[in-house]
């Protein structure tokens, strides 16, 4: 998001624009919607963790330069993402302070793997698999959404997700890869999908119409968006990748 962008969604919060629907919500609601934002922020912050985990790796496989780029690029923008999660957490809140928390503090590893292994492994999942599922999600969001500062951020948000999630697939794609990775992968994507619901299907969220027009996702949206994610692209591409499934 360019400067200008950010300064006028500064500009948008500083005027009390966002979510100036959540007035009308009942306080239960208002209250489910900042609960929503903290813990969105905690996940964006453990996210944040995991790519500069992933950057540590892909200098030890010795990966294209344009794919470290990506990396530092995703560490940058997961903690944007977590600023402006706790902003609308504030707002909801009417200025009380919230406050993001890491769900982990240690890369991510599959049973069975070498350490070796957990160093391709940990980016095809984040970003063909995680990241693919997020792309998916904002995208499902973005046809609800209501509120004008609400829907600017997450389209960018949905922007960078696809950035994202291009540093797992552009892994998959570097020819010094090699196939042995790829038959890695293709054992081990079970485990990934198993994960990648475990993940995203794990907070049992209530379809609420009137909250999901201000940004939150209801299990039911997501477990929408993540079948379509997995049936649209994620089997499709890893196949095109060369990953004999």
């Amino acid at each position: 998001m360019s400067d200008d962008a950010y300064g006028r969604l500064e500009a948008a919060f500083a005027n009390g624009d966002p979510l100036a629907a959540a007035a009308e919500l009942q306080l239960e609601q208002r209250q489910a919607l900042r609960s929503f934002w903290i813990a969105r922020a905690s996940g964006e912050l453990t996210t944040a963790l995991s790519f500069e985990f992933m950057l540590d790796d892909l200098r030890q496989l010795q990966a294209p330069p344009v794919l470290l780029e990506l990396a530092e690029r995703a560490v940058r923008e997961e903690h944007r993402h977590v600023d402006w999660c706790l902003r609308f957490a504030r707002i909801l809140g009417d200025g009380e302070d919230a406050r993001a928390e890491l769900g982990g503090t240690r890369p991510l590893t599959f049973d069975g793997a070498t350490d070796a292994d957990n160093r391709v492994l940990r980016t095809v999942f984040g970003g063909c698999f995680s990241e693919t599922v997020a792309v998916h999600v904002l995208r499902a969001s973005q046809e609800l959404l209501t509120e004008d500062a609400t829907s600017r951020l997450n389209r960018q948000h949905l922007a960078e997700e696809i950035g994202h999630s291009r540093l797992g697939w552009g892994l998959l794609g570097w020819p010094g890869l090699g196939k042995k990775a790829l038959g890695l992968v293709a054992e081990y994507a079970p485990a990934m999908q198993s994960l990648t619901r475990s993940l995203w299907l794990g907070p049992d969220r209530a379809h609420d119409l009137e909250l999901e027009a201000l940004g939150y996702l209801s299990r039911p949206l997501v477990q929408r968006a993540l079948e379509r994610a997995f049936d649209d692209v994620i089997w499709p591409g890893l196949e095109h990748s060369g990953v004999r499934l």
